[in-house]
């Protein structure tokens, strides 16, 4: 099992806030010394600014003397003092108070200073405070409460000069995006911060544009665009390394690692996180160094070379054990029990499975790695030939899938709920100031009326003009804002890979699906049989180029009303509008048929490509949707392929017919197939494919 980047910060609390602050240090850095190239940025102190410069260009200090010398500039502040260099300093004080895991103390810092630039009106220092408690929530692991200030963060930076705190903030904003997985937000706030960058002219000014490309190298990483995020720290690494960025090289081969290891191109993987595990010593990142320990046991296993990956997993284990590190233990003992099954030790399934419960008891392992480590634990059983294990694995694997899409959907609903009020709260904002600014001019019109009435018609013409003007401009605005609205909402169905429709063009169209129609629809569940071993054999390009040509096969038996969806990584589903169940069991057939009867050519080689189904009918079984609603056939779908996976693939498996009432049958039907086929509660249809 290998570690990824995110999983790297399951780390004990002060490690993490050492790597966070770190990453602070660096927004931090890349917006101090610039040149003013922008009118009316607001005032600064030299002497202060040059001496948080100095600061943030000194990377010898220790955390006390950190301290100590933060404390002395903010001492040094007095009532003269221009208020964005007295919040420049503050706001780097609260931080390091907050490293110090004085967090009470920070926030108290932090509020007090709120209170100080909400009254003087000024946006540009709003904006550094606001990004900088934002900063330390999400470094603290309150990523929700950080995520309700980003509106009010975009809002104040859209009115913010100083090109230091625009830097910050839309860093900032970008790296919180990321972690709530909307990426194109996360890049739209990269390319915002990018161009402050260019309103600034500092000496420290590499080291800004080194920061933005390992940014720009982990959202490549998250969209799965392996090859790009290679190029991009191919064209910044050296460049790191040389100027002295240990931490930005490091991020930078981890990235360059994680994105070769995807491709299935370990040999070069392997290269890249020996650079980085050197950097890791050079640092002294005991922690990071246990987890490139256990990545390199990964890739030399994906290798075929067993002793050395045990050699590395046995090192990892030693010094996990010393630092603690529990969390790596369970991981490190899996991949241990893995090698042993691999090699043909049956023994090895026991530490694969003492692991797995540990796994299970530990809160910081999300539900995804959960499933991802029980897709091994699978694989171990199929090994041994202990096919009875795998289904029951395979089984809770599919529960927990189902738990994790609904736990998204809750999440995503819950969050779009809190931005919305958050968002609504900004608007109010911005229109009392509007109103109040409204109010101000009308005050200085009925002035100037009475010191001049004939400058009235002429400034009234004026006014009208202007209002014209920009009632055009925004006709215009908002036309293209809907344009753009259109096709963004056509990409946003799509799935980028294959061009098919996706999930959630399903459920929308599920929204609108009348349950009262006389008809019966369809759904077909289909899942390519042992994609992740062309994945590893030929590599993820090559997978992509097979999910594709698959997609193709697909389309050619799909008729113009139905719907084709990619559902996730390796699996496709047909919604079939108004079909009887012997049309339906054809349909499979013809799928069957069209994906396993030619085999896939990749250059010079000869891929065969078998793939196994499961259907059932919508309403099922002449029960009323208000039981078994398109969700809960669709589940009975998937139980349906997974027992066509265990009968030998290359198939398709369908709950045809229900023999006893639902209310008998639907505890089973809900968790358990293969209770009900026993039963003979239902009848289950299998079509062979060709050979099979």
């Amino acid at each position: 099992m290998t570690i990824t980047m995110n999983s790297r910060l399951r780390q004990p609390s002060f490690i993490k806030y050492a790597m966070g602050l770190v990453c602070l240090v660096i927004l931090c850095l890349s917006a101090s010394g610039y040149a003013q190239k922008v009118v009316d940025i607001p005032p600064t102190d030299s002497d202060i600014e040059a001496q948080l410069d100095s600061y943030l260009g000194d990377d010898s200090m220790s955390s006390a003397e950190t301290t100590t010398f933060l404390k002395n500039v903010v001492e040094q502040l007095t009532p003269a003092t221009p208020l964005m260099s007295v919040v420049r300093a503050k706001a780097y004080y609260a931080s390091q108070l907050f490293y110090n895991e004085e967090s009470k103390r920070a926030y108290s810092l932090l509020d007090a200073l709120k209170q100080q630039v909400n009254a003087s009106g000024l946006v540009d220092a709003q904006a550094e405070v606001l990004a900088t408690r934002m900063d330390l929530l999400n470094i603290e692991g309150k990523r929700g409460d950080a995520f309700l200030l980003v509106p009010e963060l975009e809002r104040l930076l859209k009115q913010t000069l100083t090109p230091r705190v625009r830097f910050y903030g839309y860093n900032l904003l970008s790296s919180i995006y990321v972690d709530w997985r909307r990426y194109e937000d996360a890049l739209k706030h990269l390319l915002a911060a990018q161009t402050a960058l260019n309103q600034m002219d500092s000496a420290l000014n590499q080291g800004r544009r080194l920061y933005l490309l390992t940014s720009m190298a982990g959202i490549q990483n998250s969209l799965e665009q392996w090859s790009a995020a290679i190029e991009t720290v191919n064209s910044a690494v050296s460049e790191a390394q040389q100027a002295g960025h240990d931490v930005l090289a490091y991020d930078l081969w981890f990235a360059k690692y994680y994105a070769q290891a995807s491709l299935g191109d370990y040999e070069n993987a392997l290269d890249s996180l020996r650079n980085a595990y050197l950097l890791a010593k050079k640092l002294e990142l005991d922690f990071q160094k246990v987890i490139i320990l256990n990545n390199f046991g990964d890739a030399f296993m994906k290798l075929g070379q067993f002793e050395e990956a045990e050699k590395h997993l046995l090192e990892a284990r030693e010094k996990a054990k010393a630092l603690e590190f529990n969390e790596m233990l369970s991981t490190i003992d899996f991949n241990l029990g893995f090698i042993a099954v691999q090699q043909g030790d049956s023994l090895g399934i026991k530490q694969m499975e003492q692991a797995t419960r540990q796994f299970r008891e530990d809160e910081n392992i999300s539900s995804y790695e959960l499933e991802q480590l029980l897709g091994e634990l699978a694989e171990a059983y199929e090994t041994l030939g202990n096919f009875r294990m795998q289904a029951q694995v395979l089984q809770e694997r599919l529960t927990l899938r189902q738990q994790i899409s609904e736990q998204s959907q809750q999440q995503q609903m819950a969050e779009l709920q809190a931005v919305y009020k958050s968002r609504d709260n900004a608007q109010q904002i911005a229109l009392l100031e509007q109103q109040n600014a409204l109010k101000e001019q009308i005050i200085a019109n009925t002035r100037q009326q009475q010191v001049v009435w004939t400058l009235f018609g002429i400034v009234a013409a004026i006014s009208l003009s202007l209002l014209l003007l920009l009632y055009r401009k925004s006709r215009q605005a908002n036309q293209r804002l809907n344009t753009a609205n259109v096709k963004l909402s056509d990409q946003s169905l799509r799935d980028p890979l294959t061009g098919l429709l996706n999930r959630r063009a399903l459920q929308d169209a599920m929204l609108k699906r009348d349950v009262n129609d006389q008809y019966h629809d369809g759904l077909l569940l289909l899942d390519i049989d042992h994609f992740k071993r062309i994945n590893d054999k030929y590599g993820h390009a090559t997978g992509d180029a097979v999910l594709t040509e698959i997609s193709r096969r697909l389309q050619n038996v799909c008729r113009d009303s139905d719907m084709l969806v990619r559902w996730g990584g390796e699996e496709f589903l047909f919604y079939v509008r108004q079909v009887e169940l012997s049309s339906l069991k054809r349909l499979a057939s013809r799928i069957l048929e069209a994906i396993a009867k030619d085999p896939i050519k990749m250059g010079e080689e000869l891929i065969h490509v078998t793939t196994t189904i499961g259907f059932s009918q919508l309403p099922f079984a002449g029960v009323s949707e208000d039981q078994v609603d398109w969700e809960r056939a669709l589940q009975i779908a998937d139980m349906a392929l997974y027992t066509g996976k265990t009968q030998g693939r290359n198939r398709a498996c369908g709950v045809t017919a229900l023999h006893v009432d639902y209310q008998q049958a639907r505890k089973a039907l809900e968790h358990d197939l293969s209770e009900a086929v026993e039963q003979n509660w239902v009848e289950l249809t299998t079509i062979k494919g060709p050979n099979a």
